[in-house]
């Protein structure tokens, strides 16, 4: 790469939102736009990236932020990376299967485009920008509305076949566990994600006969319990919040003991959104991890929190212009 400053945009598609931005080759974050992701499906995500991208394009030529090196997009789903094509993508965005992601914004931003699944560019920006800089074998875990994941090595990022790798929020845990709506059953996932804590925690509610009960007042909205709410009733002490935010870590942890088995990782990365207010999770899973598995493999791995935290997916979506320009000619347009 040049030891000058260059410039990428970096787009980060979630559920709920997608942010966009300007990123320099030194991870600073320049310039950045939030829209709230489109219900109406994949056609009007579609208008939103473009608006987005033409907004962004207008900033850095005002700015004298030029040339715009690349474009990179992190996205929740399986991704084809040599392709761009989002082959299945999130519940949480209508119509989001089969989207020719990259050849679509292509044509209207004439850079090259790179697209890659949203976990997989947290872990590019922890590895060039936060907490694994020093590391060459890693494993991401994001924890927010599910779990996903991505493993780092010397190599860099693993993709597997066609690059749908890392589905670490899929490995079962319990072969009788709850049904995943992947398909499979006892997935991490349905433990120690925000929507599983929160079925787990409705499912309780539900049971609750005494009206003096302090939460038998949720028995008649159940539904709209979210994770946030376990979380607070766990920390003033109430026991079935305890029973589900144990039953999590105890998932994390024989989930992160079967990945490290699997991977022999010197680091363990943990982000997302049950990690923002919850710092504690790292300490504890990493206590309870020390109890289990291969004693040599085990003992050594660091457990933490990610360095990088809201922007960590735009500014790693951003740097894949960085770093594949360079050894991934079939990206070239």
């Amino acid at each position: 790469m040049s030891s000058k400053n260059e410039y990428y945009i970096g787009i980060d598609i979630g559920g709920t939102k997608i942010a966009a931005g300007i990123v320099g080759s030194d991870g600073n974050l320049l310039k950045k736009v939030l829209r709230s992701t489109p219900t109406n499906g994949r056609d009007e995500v579609l208008f939103v990236l473009k608006e987005m991208i033409f907004e962004l394009i207008r900033f850095s030529e005002h700015e004298q932020l030029t040339p715009i090196i690349g474009l990179g997009i992190g996205t929740a789903g399986q991704v084809e990376f040599e392709t761009g094509v989002v082959l299945s993508g999130t519940t949480n965005i209508k119509d989001w299967n089969n989207v020719p992601l990259r050849e679509e914004l292509s044509k209207i931003c004439h850079l090259p485009v790179w697209v890659d699944n949203d976990v997989n560019t947290l872990a590019i920006a922890e590895k060039y920008f936060g907490n694994a800089q020093q590391v060459n074998n890693f494993v991401c875990l994001a924890l927010g509305t599910g779990v996903g994941g991505a493993v780092y090595t010397p190599a860099g990022m693993l993709r597997g076949a066609w690059g749908a790798a890392a589905e670490l929020g899929h490995i079962s845990i319990d072969f009788n566990g709850y049904p995943c709506n992947c398909g499979f059953r006892g997935c991490l996932e349905q433990y120690a994600s925000g929507t599983g804590i929160a079925k787990r925690m409705q499912e309780k509610i539900t049971t609750i006969t005494d009206p003096n009960h302090p939460l038998f007042v949720w028995k008649e909205k159940v539904e709209q319990v979210t994770s946030k709410q376990v979380f607070q009733w766990f920390e003033k002490g109430d026991p079935m919040a305890k029973e589900v935010i144990d039953q999590m870590i105890k998932a994390l942890s024989f989930g992160i003991v079967s990945i490290i088995h699997s991977f022999n990782p010197s680091m363990i990365i943990l982000g997302g959104g049950l990690l923002k207010h919850n710092d504690w999770i790292c300490e504890k899973v990493s206590k309870e991890v020390r109890k289990l598995g291969i004693s040599s493999l085990v003992t050594p791995v660091q457990i933490i929190k990610a360095g990088l935290e809201d922007e960590a997916g735009l500014i790693g979506a951003a740097y894949q212009a960085g770093i594949y320009r360079e050894t991934s000619s079939f990206l070239s347009l």
